[in-house]
């Protein structure tokens, strides 16, 4: 497995995938920044992004905010509004069709937001017999230093809590994607991973990222039967974007 750093799209070949795929300045930059002053100055989040554990402490081995737009075959979390999923519904079927594939079981879509002492644990997002599943992480701050950390770290093996972690990034980490703006990351969910937390300097300030994730995917040949017309109107009246003047298929 490798970190391949792309310039475009691609349309999937074959599966599972076998490498890392990193697109920078992936949304138009209307499209970033209004995406990521959508979800700072909303009130979707809440402290439900936890991993529990067996300590008889009860504690769990992360827990941060966080915010869930799907769930299972694209069931609208309990607590947001048809409308207010739209923007990030526009995204996935961005992905589906830029990269020539269709979701056939959806797993999950929604927000992490991590601030300094809340690292993540590692894990994996789906069962390792799902070998045609792919994972993406999109990063929507509108800045970040990149001496506040944030790294994405990949394992070739799993672990679980915080202790130990360390030791074990020393001895199975394999490879690293830094914490970038408009920085989109695609790969296989079987691969276990963990995101840092972002460090002292950072401050209050918090690393978030989209999480868009399924457990299988159908390859699309011809993706111009995929969504013709792209969620164009939801995305100019709810947001009152000039579509015209944006990247395709927004």
């Amino acid at each position: 497995m490798q970190v391949v750093h792309i310039d475009n799209p691609f349309k999937i070949q074959d599966m599972p995938l076998k490498d890392v795929y990193v697109l920078d300045n992936w949304l138009s930059t209307e499209l970033h920044q209004h995406f990521d002053k959508l979800i700072t100055n909303n009130s979707w989040w809440s402290k439900t992004n936890q991993v529990g554990s067996k300590s008889p402490t009860g504690l769990p081995h992360h827990s941060f905010w966080g915010a869930s737009f799907f769930r299972d075959n694209y069931e609208i979390e309990h607590d947001m509004q048809p409308l207010d999923t739209y923007f990030v519904k526009s995204i996935i079927e961005r992905l589906e069709v830029e990269f020539g594939f269709k979701y056939t079981r959806f797993q999950y879509a929604g927000l992490n937001s991590q601030t300094q002492g809340c690292p993540g644990t590692i894990h994996s997002d789906c069962s390792p017999d799902d070998a045609w599943n792919i994972s993406f992480l999109y990063y929507p701050n509108r800045f970040w230093n990149p001496n506040w950390g944030g790294v994405l770290r990949f394992f070739d093996e799993p672990h679980q809590g915080l202790d130990g972690r360390q030791e074990h990034i020393e001895e199975h980490q394999v490879a690293e994607v830094e914490f970038v703006p408009n920085r989109l990351v695609m790969f296989d969910g079987r691969i276990p991973h963990g995101a840092d937390a972002p460090n002292e300097s950072a401050r209050y300030m918090d690393r978030k990222s989209l999480v868009v994730r399924g457990d299988e995917v159908e390859l699309i040949k011809n993706t111009e039967v995929l969504y013709k017309g792209y969620r164009r109107p939801y995305t100019e009246y709810v947001y009152g974007l000039n579509v015209s003047k944006l990247k395709p298929y927004f």
